[in-house]
């Protein structure tokens, strides 16, 4: 069995509707959930004859009880980027499922279709194999918000769907919510629906309350092998200021049942395209250590699959993100900031999707202010900025433009095209602008770490404003704005220098935190703030560390994962890399709570303070920069 333990294991992950997980060490132990913790079940069982041997079943009087020989033991469980793989046996069978999502970020067409499979094989140790059933279910609870709806069960010619009676795309928005329209798919022709009480098929021209008569759509395989194939039609994507939007797999396809045709006939082609992304990037990883591989691998698909990808009307890419857990916010600047590593290594494109909604808000009559905005609505909504009410007291002006000049810097820089910068170099100009006069020293106001709090003189937004302002200097090919960049640097080693390390404020010689946004001096290449300083940082960091890591700062215990593991790469030092790697495995192994990878967690406890399954795990692969 593999002694790596995620809180949570990834079933299926399109997108931040269609998302399902388990939520503990075995996959039969409790139903399926999505991430938001409610649930979505799915139900697995192989039959030999009259003998059912189940390894995920939702409800313990589902599919005939009586007939249940027993639970198939489960050896071992491993996942990969794209894949989660289950292995289960006793003396008469083996049996492997492969849950894949193929988010393969060079393949767009692939990426975006809304589809994920479940590969099955069974061995049997005695006896022939010809009498051999595979037994897949999922629930019609993962296709309405409300336990007040009713769903309606359709046949198409490739599936059996079900979906809200009253369909209405797009009519709400929210954070910890499921979607409340279009149809999940169960894509076989011989798919059948049945309830749990009482246990039976049931006519599909009839109407039914998923959460009261729980009905679910049903296949049954006579093949010892094969792939099942689920999907979900959301009918529209995104309302993007004022328009809804299609999903991005219509760019390539007919209509729904099109797409459904290639992503079935494509299954062993994509498979492999799955298995050797897999193998490329954990080979790459692993020589980071174990530790490592383990946490990339659990991270990827969750980065992805908190997004939704759309074409703007004149054909560009919009890459937008939800706040999972925190408010529902979409296309969160502060959360694009810290996810994009990953996205900077395979698809830099995908970075510029996630700006471009920002600055569109920002150039419109709506947007009242001389610095950046937070967002763009609440997802699917992105109608403007929604966060904070835009209260003026309650924005992060330096946060954001800071942000915004080094997303756009990094992605300049891994996409080796300058295009988006000239594009916007006004706007881009008037909000360095803006870091240049208040940025040195920030006034009490908001960071990214918002749940903490105003704080006054905070030295880590110094030196995202200092290098925002070396950002523009560097893209712009002005060198006034380097060598303000320079001239701030120096002068903030001094002021924010501390007995050990540096401070939190400049006004508390006894505070301290962890300065992540200086990654960013070392990996675009600037080398405006010195080597000493930030060794002596990681030296300070070695004597904080606790079982589960370094906290954020010293105000209290708990920590941020994204943060934390951009303090490695301040300063090369393959001792603190591995402890914190440590850490970091320690709280996925070690935490009580089951939830897809928070990125907030005490570091002496392993508890989880909120936020889950939040694409800001992206910044994982910060050290594969």
């Amino acid at each position: 069995m593999n002694t790596f333990r995620p809180a949570a294991y990834p079933l299926i992950t399109v997108d931040p509707y269609f998302s399902v997980w388990s939520c503990s060490d075995t996959l039969d132990e409790t139903y399926t959930k999505h991430w938001t913790g409610r649930p979505a079940p799915i139900y697995l069982a192989v039959a030999i004859g009259d003998e059912i041997y189940k390894v995920c079943d939702f409800d313990v009087n589902f599919v005939n009880r009586a007939q249940h020989s027993g639970r198939l033991p489960q050896t071992n469980v491993e996942v990969t980027p794209l894949s989660t793989v289950y292995t289960f046996e006793n003396n008469r069978l083996k049996l492997t499922v492969d849950f894949t999502t193929p988010l393969l970020m060079d393949r767009l067409d692939i990426m975006t279709r809304p589809v994920s499979y479940i590969e099955y094989n069974v061995e049997i140790k005695n006896g022939k194999a010809d009498n051999v059933r595979l037994i897949f279910g999922i629930s019609s609870e993962c296709c309405v918000d409300n336990s007040r709806r009713q769903i309606e069960f359709k046949r198409t010619g490739y599936s059996l769907c079900c979906g809200n009676t009253v369909q209405n795309p797009l009519a709400t928005s929210g954070d910890s919510v499921l979607i409340d329209w279009g149809y999940l798919h169960l894509c076989d022709t011989s798919a059948y629906a049945m309830t749990v009480e009482p246990d039976e098929k049931i006519d599909i021209t009839t109407t039914y309350n998923p959460y009261a008569e729980k009905p679910y759509l049903m296949v049954e395989r006579n093949e010892a092998s094969g792939v099942i194939v689920v999907a979900y039609e959301e009918i529209k994507a995104i309302e993007y200021f004022g328009e809804q939007i299609d999903e991005y797999y219509t760019k390539y396809f007919q209509g729904f049942g099109e797409m459904i045709s290639a992503a079935k006939s494509e299954y062993h082609e994509i498979k492999q395209m799955c298995r050797d992304f897999d193998e490329k990037l954990m080979g790459e990883a692993e020589k980071y250590g174990e530790h490592y591989k383990n946490i990339i691998a659990l991270a990827y698909r969750q980065a992805i699959a908190a997004h939704k990808l759309i074409e703007d009307k004149d054909g560009k890419i919009i890459f937008l993100s939800k706040e999972c857990h925190s408010n529902g916010c979409i296309g969160t600047l502060d959360v694009t900031y810290p996810s994009i590593p990953m996205f900077l290594k395979y698809n830099p494109e995908l970075v510029f999707g996630m700006l471009r909604p920002i600055i569109k808000y920002a150039q419109s009559d709506d947007w009242k202010f001389e610095f950046t905005p937070h967002d763009v609505g609440r997802y699917p909504i992105a109608n403007g900025q929604v966060y904070g009410k835009n209260n003026r007291d309650k924005q992060m002006p330096v946060e954001e433009a800071g942000n915004m000049l080094l997303c756009v810097a990094a992605a300049c820089r891994y996409s080796n095209d300058k295009g988006f910068f000239d594009e916007n170099r006004e706007i881009l100009k008037s909000w360095t602008d803006y870091l240049v006069e208040f940025g040195y020293d920030p006034g009490n106001q908001l960071c990214t770490d918002d749940f903490a709090g105003h704080l006054n003189h905070n030295c880590n937004l110094s030196i995202k404003a200092i290098l925002g302002i070396a950002a523009y200097g560097d893209l712009s090919g002005d060198n006034s704005y380097m060598d303000i960049a320079k001239e701030y640097a120096k002068k903030w080693e001094i002021d924010a220098k501390a007995k050990r390390g540096t401070r939190l404020t400049f006004d508390k010689e006894d505070s301290w935190s962890l300065k992540y946004n200086i990654v960013w001096d070392n990996i675009l290449g600037y080398h405006i703030f010195s080597d000493d300083m930030k060794k002596a940082e990681i030296e300070l960091y070695m004597s904080k560390m606790n079982r589960y890591g370094v906290p954020l700062d010293s105000r209290a215990d708990y920590t941020k994962l994204d943060w934390l593991m951009w303090s490695t790469c301040i300063y090369d030092n393959k001792e603190y890399f591995e402890a914190v790697t440590e850490s970091i495995i320690n709280m996925i192994n070690e935490t009580y709570d089951r939830v897809p990878m928070t990125d907030w967690y005490d570091t002496k406890n392993a508890l989880h303070h909120s936020f889950r399954n939040r694409t800001v795990v992206g910044g994982l692969f910060i050290n594969m920069l």
